[in-house]
Order: C-alpha cells, then sequence, then structure tokens
C-alpha cells in the first residue's frame, strides 16, 4: 500500500507543482496578448487550475498516509515540520488563489489578476522549496 500511496503523491505533485510551472510561462504569453483576447484564454485554461486543486488534495491525502510511521518521532524532525509547514502555506494561497479567480470572472478587475499572478509565483517558489526540504528529509 505504500507504494501505491507513494505512486499517488509523486502524481499530485506532478499536478500540482505543474500548475505553478504552467502558470509562469504562460503568464508570459498573456502579457503579450490585448485584454479582451488574455480574458479568453484565461477562461480556457480554468481547467489547469484545477488540475493543481486536485493535485494538492492527491498530495494531502497520499501524505497523511505517508506520514503514520513518522508521527511518533515527527518532534525529532524539523524538516519535516517545515515541510508540512509550508505544504500549509501552499494550500492557503492555492485557495485564495482559487477565491480570487472566482471574483475576477464576475468582476474582471486587474487588481485581482495582480494578485492571483504574485500569489502563483510565491505558490511555485514554495512548492520547489518542498521538493527540495523533501529530497532532504527522506534520502
Amino acid at each position: 500500500m505504500r507504494e501505491t500511496m507513494l505512486i499517488v503523491h509523486f502524481i499530485g505533485l506532478a499536478m500540482g507543482l505543474g500548475t505553478g510551472f504552467v502558470h509562469a510561462f504562460l503568464g508570459k504569453t498573456l502579457s503579450k496578448m490585448n485584454r479582451n483576447e488574455a480574458k479568453k484564454f484565461r477562461l480556457q485554461i480554468k481547467g489547469v487550475s484545477q488540475m493543481g486543486s486536485i493535485g494538492t488534495i492527491l498530495l494531502l491525502v497520499s501524505g497523511i498516509y505517508l506520514l503514520l510511521p513518522f508521527w511518533p518521532v515527527l518532534t525529532e524532525m524539523p524538516l519535516l515540520i517545515l515541510k508540512l509547514v509550508l505544504f500549509l502555506i501552499l494550500v492557503i494561497l492555492i485557495m485564495l488563489i482559487n477565491y480570487d479567480v472566482r471574483n475576477n470572472y464576475k468582476n474582471d478587475t486587474e487588481n485581482n489578476l495582480k494578485r492571483i499572478e504574485l500569489m502563483g509565483k510565491i505558490s511555485l517558489v514554495i512548492g520547489v522549496l518542498i521538493v527540495i526540504v523533501a529530497v532532504n528529509v527522506f534520502h
């Protein structure tokens, strides 16, 4: 069962972190489009954000299972605690991004788009940090 959950965890990682990379690269494309084209394009790539949310759920479910053997010694593993804290921050950022995306489809304000872009960049950096910390914890 552990191997299955590890596979699910890596698939969730690919989906979640991949979403951050997709948005980072698409941000450059969107900046070269006019406002109306960019709005239509954002509506077309809404599924990418949903993929990130699904990936995060897969990470959470599989991560809880994979963490169970470490629970008794968790306080002796500061890097694992750091990884969990970073993941919590990432989940909060994803929730805020999803909230702003929903508001943006209703109101379409530039402030929402700028905030979404900034939070997306921060979440990408946090996602990469989580992978780095995880490698150091479980090497």
